[in-house]
């Protein structure tokens, strides 16, 4: 009797289970196709009238749209191995391939497999390099959210011992976003006390959205991948 009860139990949540699925994919899809519209206006707003307003304004815009797909990915499972999903709340995700997936699925031409073995100080220099790049090894954290800071309001990728993720600075604010081994979902979570960044001896962030790789978004020029594991 218990067996049928449990089989009847298992009929009624699969159907359920896979119209979740169905939905949350859908959504996902809609709001990263409802971004590339945005992007091919941009993008044709740039040909006509280059500036540096609105270069600030397409910064801004993109900001927002990773930050808003990232919200999709909150509480998507953490965990290692293949296959790594490409939808938000359905299979599962590790570090690199949620902060390549993201950056991918907002717009970037980039080869999320690639990117995701790769160590992540290259992650972050396959989108950025020079003074946007700032490094740290054992220093206090804060001296560390000091110098973070002082680089201004914007998107980072952060790197540490054994992991990766976005960092959101604001003006009041800085939020680490990230497909998380401690709590192993993707969480939002204040930068000062995030475990993975208190305890991590070696940090590098990278500002991403500099002009060069606003250009390759706005055109689609491919991102050139740093390393080759």
């Amino acid at each position: 009797m218990r067996i049928v009860l449990l089989a009847l139990v298992l009929s009624l949540l699969l159907p359920t289970t896979a119209a979740v699925a169905e939905d949350t994919a859908a959504n996902y899809r809609a709001a990263t196709d409802a971004m590339q519209t945005r992007r091919a206006a941009l993008a044709s707003q740039w040909q006509r009238s280059p500036s540096e307003t609105l270069e600030r304004k397409i910064e801004l815009e993109l900001i927002d749209s990773v930050h808003a797909l990232t919200r999709h990915w909150l509480g998507t499972r953490w965990a290692l191995g293949a296959p790594q999903t490409t939808t938000p709340q359905v299979g599962k995700v590790n570090c690199g391939t949620f902060v390549g997936r993201v950056l991918h699925d907002v717009g970037f031409n980039v080869n999320v497999r690639k990117l995701q073995r790769q160590p992540s100080q290259l992650i972050i220099k396959s989108f950025v390099g020079g003074k946007r790049i700032r490094k740290f090894s054992n220093k206090p954290m804060k001296k560390f959210l000091a110098s973070v800071r002082d680089m201004g309001p914007g998107l980072f990728i952060i790197g540490l011992d054994f992991h990766v993720g976005f960092l959101l600075q604001t003006d009041d604010d800085l939020r680490f976003i990230h497909a998380s081994f401690e709590t192993e979902t993707v969480v939002d979570e204040d930068a000062a006390t995030a475990v993975p960044i208190t305890t991590s001896g070696y940090k590098v962030v990278g500002k991403i959205l500099s002009p060069s790789n606003i250009s390759s978004w706005l055109n689609g020029s491919a991102i050139q991948v740093q390393g080759d594991w």
